[in-house]
């Protein structure tokens, strides 16, 4: 057998006797909090996340100020000063629109294009079809609460099930290169023929190209669409 082949065959035991080990360590590294401390920023939520998250209460305030007797132009602007960005921008934006002439459903559905959010384009299109065949503004706005409210929470119990697999993906694509570079460090030259010969170059290339392919169907598997 020849030397690139044996590296290869060598560098995938053991990756595959040391993989195990490092998910059930680094799961339990996450179960018990100590990952995130030691990566912070894997916690992070996107700015599209925490409009999400923002939408719905912000929207139960709306609600309020309508069953008061406010119009909606007022109650979304009410609600703008006391909502933090990145929502409460996007409303003083809208308000500010409106103010010049454009229907406040358009211009959320513009918004919503441009923020690609899902959730903001359904407020949208409940304020734009109320303003053309009527309706109770209120009933319409609290169905579509309830939506974004049981949506959401899908989505959090979807992504905590899913967790230990994005960690195994990372740890996955992280391990061939770490046990490449041990074996480089304790036995200098032994992977050598990856990347002196021909064979040995074809051989890494594949291995990182399924690699790869690897993580990204393990995240996608790991991260599901959710509609309702």
């Amino acid at each position: 057998m020849s030397a690139p082949v044996v590296a290869a065959v060598s560098l995938g035991i053991a990756a595959s006797i040391a993989v195990p080990p490092v998910v059930a360590v680094a799961q339990r590294m996450k179960s018990s909090g100590r990952l995130r401390a030691l990566v912070p920023t894997a916690g992070k939520t996107t700015d599209n996340e925490k409009l999400s998250e923002q939408l719905a209460p912000a929207l139960q305030l709306v609600v309020g100020n309508l069953r008061i007797g406010r119009n909606v132009l007022g109650s979304i602007d009410d609600v703008a000063d006391s909502t933090p960005a990145p929502l409460g921008a996007i409303l003083r934006e809208a308000v500010t629109e409106a103010k010049l002439g454009t229907p406040v459903g358009h211009v959320l559905g513009g918004i919503a294009q441009r923020e690609k959010s899902r959730h903001l384009g359904i407020v949208a299109s409940a304020l734009t079809l109320q303003a053309r065949h009527g309706g109770s503004l209120i009933e319409i706005l609290d169905t579509v609460i309830e939506t974004i409210e049981e949506e959401d929470r899908l989505r959090r119990d979807v992504k905590s099930v899913t967790a230990d697999g994005r960690l195994s993906s990372t740890v996955l694509l992280a391990m061939p290169p770490v046990v490449l570079l041990l074996i480089s460090v304790l036995s200098p030259g032994y992977a050598e023929p990856l990347v002196a010969t021909r064979l040995g170059n074809v051989l890494a290339v594949a291995a990182v190209g399924l690699g790869a392919v690897g993580w990204r169907w393990l995240r996608a598997l790991a991260n599901p669409e959710i509609t309702l």
